[in-house]
């Protein structure tokens, strides 16, 4: 075997940098959404020039494969079911949704929290998700702080065993306190601590990073406290 020479050294040295050349064009001609395919989109939020109905088959083409959405009624009476049809049209996977709740903050609303629940995890079950967003944190005239949370943290309480029952997981989403006013929960605190002492496998936090940046600041270091209690993440734009 021959020891390589100068000529062959400079040919390599050439096609080494003419792959490496080929490799960034087509890095740079990529379609800016051909990572997206494991990133769920919120179609309350992307594609708004449509109505809801038409942006499912907008995400396919944009290359997503899974979604996310705000409510099943959309003020016309939509269905759970016809919901899971615009999906399964367009090979799309439901990662979670949000239903509306009740302020539940306050004791008197528990019923209609139980109600809720039992709908929310049977239109789940239909979307073939296993996990919905909770809120129902708006501030309450009338009731001093510590007693809403007590109501609220109450009140995940008694959703926790049907929601172990059915396998289904509630996200706890904390809002912001600048530009989602009058909230019981903003940022991690007190929704980590909250979410902790229910001490279930099924009631978990929504880490919605926009919130956190706007409330709390310090993400990594907040979201390595508290990760231990997260089980979705959302990425929005930071102000």
């Amino acid at each position: 075997m021959t020891e390589p020479n100068r000529r062959d050294a400079l040919v390599a040295a050439m096609a080494g940098l003419a792959a490496a050349t080929e490799a960034n064009a087509q890095t740079k001609s990529r379609n800016p959404t051909d990572d997206l395919s494991g990133t769920a989109v919120n179609l309350d939020t992307w594609f708004k020039q449509v109505p809801f109905e038409q942006r499912f088959a907008l995400a396919k083409q944009h290359g997503f494969k899974f979604i996310e959405f705000w409510t099943v009624d959309r003020g016309n009476g939509t269905k759970a079911s016809t919901i899971r049809g615009w999906c399964d049209t367009n090979g799309l996977t439901i990662t979670q949704f949000a239903p509306a709740w009740p302020n539940f903050g306050d004791p008197a609303k528990h019923p209609e929290l139980l109600k809720t629940t039992e709908q929310a995890i049977a239109d789940a079950k239909l979307l073939n998700t296993d996990r919905f967003t909770v809120t129902g944190h708006s501030l309450i005239d009338g009731m001093s702080r510590e007693a809403q949370l007590a109501g609220y943290l109450a009140g995940l309480m008694r959703i926790a065993p049907m929601l172990e029952a059915a396998n289904m997981t509630a996200l706890v989403e904390p809002f912001n306190r600048v530009n989602h006013l009058n909230h019981l929960l903003n940022g991690s605190q007190p929704a980590l601590p909250m979410v902790r002492s229910v001490n279930s496998p099924r009631v978990k936090l929504l880490w919605d990073f926009y919130h956190m940046q706007l409330e709390d600041g310090d993400l990594i270091e907040k979201f390595t406290a508290g990760v231990d209690q997260v089980a979705h993440v959302q990425i929005g734009d930071v102000p």
